[in-house]
């Protein structure tokens, strides 16, 4: 019975991660409006000033690669292109990662048992089941944080910034972490100041 119990929460907690996974994104973005985006096109990315051990783009170069390539489509949808070499940009533009472990109480229904009791001169039994009894049971998880920033090199302040947590996956290739990053990126733009549509 311990077995089945075990296995109704597996079950459970299963649900629960693709149902979190497929929508869990939560999204969240602001910027300056008094900065004029239509007039500053040229980025490059930011130099580490120090490296974050907790940031797990500095420690995985290949994820920072896709990360800062779906972050490069965005932006070039837009209207902005990379300054090349020396030449000077506008915009100071940085990702950083970072995943933390999480729980989660739910109360789930009380497991099905028989009850054994003694009653007059000898046991009784009766399978025991109460709908309305509930127990809590504990879910660890390990939950994501992907911080992208955009600075003005000019004024040396924050002109945007856009975060997305969720739910950490757990990937047997490249592209399917590089199609989950690609969703969450584009998420986090879609209320960047100027979208897609304007610049066609």
């Amino acid at each position: 019975m311990k077995e089945k119990t075990v296995f109704i929460r597996a079950a459970v907690l299963l649900f629960m991660l693709l149902a979190t996974s497929c929508s869990g994104l939560s999204v969240m973005s602001d910027y300056d409006h008094d900065y004029d985006f239509t007039r500053q096109r040229t980025y490059r990315w930011a130099a580490e000033s120090h490296r974050d051990s907790s940031d797990v783009l500095s420690a995985n170069p290949l994820l920072k690669n896709r990360v800062q390539s779906a972050i490069e489509r965005e932006l070039a949808a837009r209207g902005f292109f990379a300054a090349s070499g020396s030449a000077p940009a506008a915009l100071d533009v940085e990702a950083h990662a970072y995943v933390s472990e999480k729980s989660m109480i739910r109360h789930e229904p009380a497991p099905f048992y028989p009850r054994v009791y003694w009653r007059g001169r000898g046991l009784r039994y009766y399978p025991w089941f109460d709908p309305f009894d509930a127990v809590p049971v504990v879910y660890q998880y390990d939950e994501f944080l992907l911080l992208i920033d955009m600075t003005d090199r000019t004024g040396m302040r924050m002109v945007w910034n856009g975060s997305a947590r969720g739910l950490l996956k757990r990937y047997r290739t490249g592209e399917a972490m590089q199609r989950d990053i690609d969703f969450a990126v584009s998420e986090i733009f879609s209320d960047f100041p100027l979208q897609k549509a304007v610049l066609k």
